[in-house]
Protein backbone atom coordinates (compact mmCIF):
# COMPACT_ATOMS: atom_id res chain seq x y z
CA UNK A 1 0.00 0.00 0.00
CA UNK A 2 1.34 3.41 -0.94
CA UNK A 3 1.46 6.00 1.83
CA UNK A 4 1.56 9.77 2.08
CA UNK A 5 3.65 11.82 4.48
CA UNK A 6 3.09 15.45 5.46
CA UNK A 7 5.90 17.50 7.03
CA UNK A 8 5.50 20.67 9.09
CA UNK A 9 7.40 23.97 8.84
CA UNK A 10 11.12 23.35 8.24
CA UNK A 11 12.60 26.88 8.14
CA UNK A 12 15.94 25.77 6.73
CA UNK A 13 16.53 22.95 9.24
CA UNK A 14 17.82 20.55 6.61
CA UNK A 15 19.46 18.04 8.97
CA UNK A 16 16.23 17.53 10.87
CA UNK A 17 14.31 17.26 7.58
CA UNK A 18 16.64 14.53 6.32
CA UNK A 19 16.35 12.66 9.62
CA UNK A 20 12.54 12.86 9.58
CA UNK A 21 12.29 11.55 6.01
CA UNK A 22 14.68 8.72 6.89
CA UNK A 23 12.53 7.85 9.92
CA UNK A 24 9.45 7.63 7.67
CA UNK A 25 11.48 5.44 5.28
CA UNK A 26 9.48 6.14 2.10
CA UNK A 27 9.14 3.63 -0.70
CA UNK A 28 9.14 4.63 -4.38
CA UNK A 29 5.32 4.68 -4.41
CA UNK A 30 4.94 6.98 -1.38
CA UNK A 31 4.21 10.71 -1.71
CA UNK A 32 5.77 13.34 0.54
CA UNK A 33 4.30 16.81 1.08
CA UNK A 34 5.27 19.86 3.11
CA UNK A 35 3.24 22.68 4.70
CA UNK A 36 5.30 25.69 3.52
CA UNK A 37 7.80 27.92 5.33
CA UNK A 38 10.71 25.84 4.16
CA UNK A 39 12.91 28.93 4.17
CA UNK A 40 14.32 31.59 6.50
CA UNK A 41 15.27 31.68 10.21
CA UNK A 42 17.11 28.33 10.22
CA UNK A 43 20.60 27.25 9.17
CA UNK A 44 20.42 26.52 5.43
CA UNK A 45 17.59 27.46 3.10
CA UNK A 46 19.43 26.51 -0.10
CA UNK A 47 20.33 23.02 1.12
CA UNK A 48 16.74 22.52 2.30
CA UNK A 49 15.33 23.37 -1.13
CA UNK A 50 17.86 21.12 -2.84
CA UNK A 51 16.82 18.31 -0.49
CA UNK A 52 13.13 18.66 -1.31
CA UNK A 53 13.95 18.73 -5.02
CA UNK A 54 16.09 15.60 -4.71
CA UNK A 55 13.36 13.73 -2.83
CA UNK A 56 10.42 14.95 -4.93
CA UNK A 57 8.71 16.57 -1.94
CA UNK A 58 5.64 18.58 -2.93
CA UNK A 59 5.35 21.91 -1.11
CA UNK A 60 2.75 24.63 -0.74
CA UNK A 61 3.55 28.31 -0.39
CA UNK A 62 4.21 29.61 3.12
CA UNK A 63 4.16 33.19 4.31
CA UNK A 64 7.98 33.28 4.40
CA UNK A 65 8.19 32.25 0.74
CA UNK A 66 5.61 34.92 -0.09
CA UNK A 67 7.61 37.54 1.86
CA UNK A 68 10.76 36.67 -0.08
CA UNK A 69 9.00 37.05 -3.42
CA UNK A 70 7.56 40.42 -2.36
CA UNK A 71 10.98 41.64 -1.20
CA UNK A 72 12.58 40.69 -4.51
CA UNK A 73 9.95 42.73 -6.34
CA UNK A 74 11.02 45.88 -4.51
CA UNK A 75 13.79 48.30 -5.36
CA UNK A 76 16.71 48.02 -2.93
CA UNK A 77 15.98 51.46 -1.50
CA UNK A 78 12.42 50.39 -0.59
CA UNK A 79 13.42 47.34 1.45
CA UNK A 80 12.75 47.28 5.19
CA UNK A 81 15.42 46.03 7.64
CA UNK A 82 13.40 42.78 8.02
CA UNK A 83 13.35 42.27 4.26
CA UNK A 84 17.08 42.92 3.98
CA UNK A 85 17.70 40.36 6.72
CA UNK A 86 15.46 37.85 4.94
CA UNK A 87 17.26 38.28 1.62
CA UNK A 88 20.66 37.89 3.32
CA UNK A 89 19.57 34.79 5.25
CA UNK A 90 18.58 32.74 2.20
CA UNK A 91 22.08 33.13 0.67
CA UNK A 92 20.96 32.86 -2.97
CA UNK A 93 17.62 34.71 -3.08
CA UNK A 94 17.18 34.73 -6.86
CA UNK A 95 17.63 30.96 -7.11
CA UNK A 96 15.45 30.35 -4.07
CA UNK A 97 12.73 32.58 -5.53
CA UNK A 98 12.83 30.59 -8.77
CA UNK A 99 12.05 27.43 -6.80
CA UNK A 100 9.45 28.71 -4.32
CA UNK A 101 7.54 30.83 -6.84
CA UNK A 102 6.26 27.56 -8.31
CA UNK A 103 4.71 26.42 -5.00
CA UNK A 104 0.88 26.48 -5.12
CA UNK A 105 -1.24 28.07 -2.38
CA UNK A 106 -2.89 24.71 -1.67
CA UNK A 107 -3.05 21.10 -2.80
CA UNK A 108 -6.23 19.02 -2.77
CA UNK A 109 -5.65 15.27 -3.07
CA UNK A 110 -9.36 14.45 -2.89
CA UNK A 111 -8.96 13.16 0.66
CA UNK A 112 -6.65 15.81 2.11
CA UNK A 113 -6.39 19.56 1.72
CA UNK A 114 -2.87 20.88 2.32
CA UNK A 115 -2.23 24.59 2.86
CA UNK A 116 0.06 26.70 4.97
CA UNK A 117 -2.06 28.49 7.58
CA UNK A 118 -5.74 27.65 7.33
CA UNK A 119 -9.25 28.37 6.16
CA UNK A 120 -11.51 31.35 6.61
CA UNK A 121 -14.81 30.10 8.07
CA UNK A 122 -17.76 30.50 5.73
CA UNK A 123 -15.71 30.83 2.53
CA UNK A 124 -14.46 28.39 -0.07
CA UNK A 125 -10.86 28.50 -1.24
CA UNK A 126 -11.57 30.58 -4.32
CA UNK A 127 -13.26 33.24 -2.16
CA UNK A 128 -10.49 33.41 0.41
CA UNK A 129 -7.83 36.10 0.33
CA UNK A 130 -4.33 34.84 -0.45
CA UNK A 131 -3.12 36.57 2.73
CA UNK A 132 -5.59 34.57 4.87
CA UNK A 133 -4.50 31.22 3.38
CA UNK A 134 -0.90 32.15 4.25
CA UNK A 135 -1.45 33.68 7.67
CA UNK A 136 -4.82 32.97 9.34
CA UNK A 137 -4.79 31.68 12.91
CA UNK A 138 -7.74 33.16 14.73
CA UNK A 139 -11.22 33.98 13.50
CA UNK A 140 -13.39 36.02 15.86
CA UNK A 141 -10.73 35.35 18.53
CA UNK A 142 -10.97 31.56 18.24
CA UNK A 143 -8.77 29.14 16.27
CA UNK A 144 -10.13 28.79 12.72
CA UNK A 145 -10.02 24.97 12.86
CA UNK A 146 -12.51 24.94 15.73
CA UNK A 147 -15.04 26.69 13.48
CA UNK A 148 -14.85 25.13 10.03
CA UNK A 149 -14.24 21.97 8.02
CA UNK A 150 -13.58 21.44 4.31
CA UNK A 151 -15.85 19.23 2.21
CA UNK A 152 -15.14 16.08 4.18
CA UNK A 153 -11.39 16.33 3.71
CA UNK A 154 -8.70 16.27 6.37
CA UNK A 155 -7.03 19.71 6.45
CA UNK A 156 -3.27 19.64 7.08
CA UNK A 157 -1.45 22.90 7.81
CA UNK A 158 1.50 24.51 9.60
CA UNK A 159 2.25 28.12 10.56
CA UNK A 160 1.38 28.05 14.29
CA UNK A 161 4.49 26.94 16.17
CA UNK A 162 3.49 28.48 19.48
CA UNK A 163 0.39 26.24 19.49
CA UNK A 164 2.43 23.08 18.90
CA UNK A 165 0.89 19.91 17.51
CA UNK A 166 -2.79 20.25 16.62
CA UNK A 167 -4.62 16.93 16.38
CA UNK A 168 -8.31 16.96 15.48
CA UNK A 169 -10.14 14.35 13.36
CA UNK A 170 -10.67 16.98 10.65
CA UNK A 171 -7.45 19.02 11.04
CA UNK A 172 -3.77 18.38 11.79
CA UNK A 173 -1.40 21.25 12.55
CA UNK A 174 2.22 20.18 12.10
CA UNK A 175 4.33 23.23 12.99
CA UNK A 176 6.00 22.09 16.21
CA UNK A 177 8.76 24.71 16.26
CA UNK A 178 11.87 22.92 15.00
CA UNK A 179 13.64 26.19 14.25
CA UNK A 180 12.93 27.28 17.84
CA UNK A 181 14.71 24.23 19.28
CA UNK A 182 11.64 21.99 19.55
CA UNK A 183 10.49 19.31 17.09
CA UNK A 184 10.07 18.72 13.38
CA UNK A 185 6.87 16.74 12.87
CA UNK A 186 5.42 14.63 10.09
CA UNK A 187 2.12 12.81 9.78
CA UNK A 188 1.12 9.72 7.81
CA UNK A 189 -2.69 9.54 7.40
CA UNK A 190 -2.67 5.92 6.19
CA UNK A 191 -1.01 4.92 9.46
CA UNK A 192 -2.69 7.68 11.51
CA UNK A 193 0.76 8.19 12.99
CA UNK A 194 2.90 11.22 13.84
CA UNK A 195 6.67 11.13 13.37
CA UNK A 196 8.99 13.51 15.26
CA UNK A 197 12.67 14.41 15.36
CA UNK A 198 14.22 16.79 17.89
CA UNK A 199 15.91 20.00 16.75
CA UNK A 200 19.70 19.93 16.87
CA UNK A 201 19.73 23.35 18.54
CA UNK A 202 17.78 26.58 18.97
CA UNK A 203 18.22 28.45 15.67
CA UNK A 204 15.83 31.34 16.32
CA UNK A 205 13.83 32.87 19.16
CA UNK A 206 10.13 32.04 19.09
CA UNK A 207 7.65 34.80 18.33
CA UNK A 208 3.87 34.77 18.57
Amino acid sequence: MSRSFFIGDVHGCVEELAELVEKFSPSASDDIYQTGDLINKGPDTVATLKFIQGHNIKCVMGNHEAKLLLALDKHETELTPKELKLLASVKDPEWVAGVVSKFPLWMDTGKILLLHAGLEPGKNLEEMERKKILSIRLWNEKPWYEQTTFEGRLVIFGHWAINGLIDFPHAKGLDTGCVYGKLLTGYCPEENKFYHVAAKKVYSNIKV
